[in-house]
């Protein structure tokens, strides 16, 4: 039955619809490669600085770092979203690790405009924003990069899932731009009351619920367990590595809701030096569990299960060293992927595919990592490498940065400390893997780069950084969205009224779009619409 015939029979019809497209997981992306001619003195390195956070948002402190390989021309490839209008300048600045974050540096040339190809397939036009208060008439405050805030009323949904009877759900739809962060808050229609009390939340999420002061891609339960260790820091449960000959500990941090939310499956983040994730080492606590449950409460990160491996062995060093450079690396990886991965596996919910696993460590943790990332691309996409000691693996680093494989990498370093924490190695590697035309991972792509400025060789500069490791690695936009696909999708609304009602009907009729986002204009576009509204009565 085509679209006229259903106009006649929906008329009635005035309902928000149920999507079905399939949401893309990630922002797309093209590189850019930025390029200048520039002789320097000695100390001195070209940097860009421009108005999108991939490229410092105008704060010189994170100007990107060009790649001098091809002196005098500097250049480095960043992976900028689609449909993204910006300004950019280059700079001549102190490189030194310690000088990088004081030095303003001298600007070259004028500020340049420049702008990203359109997206061929644009995702929804707006965010639509759902909140539980028990507050009538709330207002949502919103903005997207430096502009003020804008009130958005917000509409009526239905009965809160609380139980309490004083609670509302609330929505507003066609909220902003799809694919960009939006800052917000709420308040009563006097701005007498405020959620939350002082600042806003911030996410990149397109559709997402908010209730007892924390983000959702899906309606959550009326009570959720918090995020929490599954063991006993006295007595973790252990595993015992006939490759290793040893006996490891096993520590698991479980998400937000994994009680309540029984159908759900989650990520996995493999962690080595487990001892040291949740509780303090040596060096203090990389605070795994309690960033992650911060992350995930403000819709930066999406939920995921933790587990770290302990090491606390004479053989940590060689554990951790690929074989090429006469360590046993290759063994250690046996123990995680034939006993530690099957076990967790089979005792938790979880994801087991490799886009849904990455394997995370710092110094001798961090050349593991790598090591398992590029010579087991199997188990893992997804790799955070802190702080790297490249200094013990001189076999194996070439291969590293002479190669590609399928992954997203988190690297790091700190500028402080013996041997500024390697900060030359590590802007080596990230030069030789994001420079020239062709890059084997550009910046913001599959590849993140951060220095921890005036941080040294520790678990507490490994816990400040984490943040940006997490959010990069595990991006709540890849999290299956309910939101848009079970509740409400912007693309279905043409007309921008706020509803998918009869009119976009009539809208799809006179002028057919492509709303499922398949790339194509076809009668699947017409029955996504149809379907929306054929649901719509019971989702109220």
């Amino acid at each position: 039955m085509r679209i006229r015939a259903w106009l006649m029979l929906f008329a009635v019809l005035l309902s928000a619809g149920l999507a079905h497209a399939q949401i893309a997981p990630t922002i797309p992306r093209q590189n850019v490669t930025f390029q200048i001619t520039q002789t320097t003195s000695p100390g001195q390195s070209v940097f860009v600085l421009g108005s999108i956070p991939e490229l410092g948002a105008g704060d010189v402190r994170f100007a990107v770092k060009l790649d001098p390989s091809a002196y005098p021309t500097w250049r480095a490839t960043v992976a900028i979203p689609l449909s993204t209008a910006y300004t950019y300048q280059f700079y001549l600045r102190s490189d030194a690790p310690g000088q990088t974050s004081l030095t303003q540096g001298t600007p070259i040339g004028s500020v340049i405009s420049a702008s990203t190809a359109a997206a061929p397939h644009p995702a929804p036009g707006a965010k639509t924003v759902f909140l539980t208060w028990d507050i009538p008439r709330p207002v949502l405050w919103w903005r997207q990069g430096s502009a003020p805030f804008a009130a958005a009323p917000m509409q009526v949904w239905g009965p809160a899932v609380t139980g309490r009877p004083q609670d509302t759900q609330y929505f507003a739809p066609a909220v902003g731009i799809a694919g960009r962060a939006i800052d917000f808050y709420f308040t009563d229609d006097q701005g007498a009351s405020r959620y939350p009390s002082t600042g806003f939340y911030s996410t990149p999420l397109d559709g997402f619920f908010v209730q007892e002061g924390q983000i959702y891609t899906y309606v959550p339960p009326a009570a959720l367990t918090p995020g929490q260790r599954n063991y006993n820091p006295a007595s973790p449960p252990t595993l015992f590595s006939p490759e290793l000959s040893d006996t490891r500990g096993i520590r698991v941090w479980l998400p937000r809701g994994y009680a309540e939310n029984s159908t759900r499956r989650y990520p996995v983040l493999y962690f080595h030096d487990g001892q040291n994730i949740f509780e303090n080492g040596l060096g203090g606590s990389w605070n795994a569990g309690s960033t992650l449950n911060d992350l995930v409460a403000r819709g930066q990160m999406r939920e995921a299960i933790i587990v770290g491996v302990d090491n606390v062995g004479s053989t940590r060093l060689s554990d951790y060293r690929p074989p090429q450079d006469l360590g046993r690396g290759n063994l250690y990886f046996a123990f995680l992927r034939d006993r530690v991965k099957p076990y967790i596996d089979a005792t938790y919910r979880t994801l087991t595919d490799r886009a849904s696993t990455a394997v995370i460590g710092s110094s001798m943790g961090g050349v593991i990592s790598l090591y398992i990332g590029y010579d087991f691309t199997s188990f893992a996409s997804r790799i955070g490498a802190f702080s790297t000691a490249w200094q013990t693996i001189p076999t194996y680093t070439p291969i590293v940065r002479g190669n590609t494989r399928d992954l997203r990498i988190y690297l790091d370093t700190g500028d402080s400390g013996a041997s500024n924490d390697n900060y030359w190695p590590s802007y080596t590697t990230r030069d030789a893997w994001a420079t020239g035309l062709a890059p084997r991972y550009a910046l913001e792509g599959s590849l993140r780069f951060v220095v921890g400025y005036g941080q040294i060789h520790n678990e507490v500069a490994w816990a400040a950084r984490l943040p940006q490791c997490y959010t990069f690695l595990m991006p709540p936009q890849e999290d299956t969205n309910e939101i848009l696909r079970g509740r409400y999708n912007a693309t279905l609304d043409i007309n921008a009224s706020g509803l998918a009602d009869i009119d976009d009907l009539y809208a799809q009729s006179a002028q057919p779009r492509d709303l499922n986002l398949d790339g194509a204009i076809t009668p699947a576009d017409d029955a996504l619409l149809q379907g929306a509204l054929r649901r719509g009565p019971g989702l109220r």
